[in-house]
């Protein structure tokens, strides 16, 4: 399950208040919060394992944590998707839900516990140690989570919400059958993983859906520093490709190493625009060319970056001070992204829907062979 940061900063709160219908259920920690719920590493007292419980907030939510209310319609939304996504290994598990008969309270998915750190804190511990990731560990970690995506968009699943912090490290350290769990033998004793032997799964499907038949989709009113450009300019008509966008901003991440977002932080929709579009489509000329950029509202047309026509100007002109070449290739130069790696996250990062990889176009990318 993924943990995550809790947008509004009300995610103080350490002990989790749970109804009596929970009971079966012991919290042993907070793990964070995200957009519609708060998770938690609890004891199942029934079959004495580690779990996580996700407690995705009714009216009864107290605390003061801005989460999205989820009523009984998104709770069954979200379960369907992870049922649908039950023979993915690299996908996080739902083993139970506890639905409250009264719909003002809150609701409970029980999941596997899959791991004690999410990719996010893992790309800032190796970023405070100053341990870059090389080349090949992008490619490997990139190649799994591809796969797992790839697989997802296979039963016909969107997630929407792909970003670090709902990617889950399990290194096969921790005693899942211990209520007071010890290292495994073997573990790394100072917390560090085993990087080795790091397993990387998906969470975070509250916001995910079945695709629907046509190019029109459910609206997604929810913009992050990995949401792709058609979303961000509030289109209707999107596919599986906004989750391959997200795996390209995670894989610039990880590039980067600076353990942040590359378009982020999260901030106004027309903050991470004007951000993105300076990276991968500079005059947005890409983004125009797509057919569905007719059905864009004018409203969020207008929001897009605007040019500095000084500096065209002098790119025209030949200047010295001109910009040579692409601004994610200038980002990403050789010395730290090969050719082959290029061309996959190039891929991913196109501002054109119709133009972005697909998860398998991708994976038969030389890169990943």
């Amino acid at each position: 399950m993924a943990a995550s940061t809790s947008r509004s900063g009300g995610g103080h709160r350490n002990q989790a208040v749970w109804p009596g219908y929970m009971a079966r259920y012991e919290p042993l920690a907070r793990l964070g919060a995200g957009m519609n719920g708060e998770v938690f590493k609890a004891w199942d007292t029934k079959e004495k394992r580690i779990v996580a419980v996700k407690r995705l907030s009714g009216t009864g939510t107290t605390g003061g944590d801005d989460l999205i209310f989820s009523g009984l319609q998104e709770v069954w939304r979200e379960c369907r998707c992870l049922r649908t996504c039950a023979g993915i290994p690299s996908v996080v598990k739902l083993l139970d839900k506890v639905v409250p008969k009264v719909n003002s309270d809150d609701s409970f998915l029980i999941m596997e516990y899959a791991g004690r750190l999410n990719l996010r804190g893992y790309m800032q511990r190796r970023a405070h140690r100053r341990r870059r990731f090389s080349e090949a560990e992008v490619c490997r970690i990139m190649k799994e989570l591809m796969e797992g995506v790839n697989s997802v968009h296979g039963t016909g699943i969107m997630h929407l919400d792909i970003r670090p912090e709902n990617v889950i490290l399990d290194d096969g350290t921790e005693d899942k059958t211990e209520r007071r769990p010890k290292n495994k033998k073997g573990a790394i004793q100072d917390g560090e993983l085993k990087e080795d032997d790091i397993v990387y799964k998906i969470g975070g499907f509250g916001i995910s859906q079945k695709k629907e038949r046509g190019p029109k989709q459910p609206e997604v009113t929810i913009a992050t520093a990995y949401s792709a450009p058609e979303l961000l300019l509030h289109s209707c008509e999107y596919d599986e490709r906004v989750d391959t966008w997200g795996l390209g901003c995670l894989m610039a991440d990880l590039l980067s190493g600076t353990g942040m977002p590359t378009f982020g932080p999260d901030d106004s929709e027309e903050k991470i625009m004007s951000k993105v579009f300076r990276v991968v489509d500079p005059k947005c000329k890409e983004i125009k060319d797509w057919a569905g950029y007719s059905g864009i509202a004018a409203e969020w047309k207008s929001k897009l970056p605007r040019q500095n026509k000084s500096k065209l100007g002098r790119i025209a002109a030949g200047s010295k001070t001109k910009l040579l070449g692409d601004p994610l290739r200038r980002r990403f130069p050789f010395w730290r992204l090969s050719s082959a790696g290029f061309e996959v996250l190039s891929g991913l990062l196109e501002s054109n829907p119709a133009k972005r990889l697909t998860a398998a176009e991708a994976l038969d990318k030389p890169w990943f062979q």
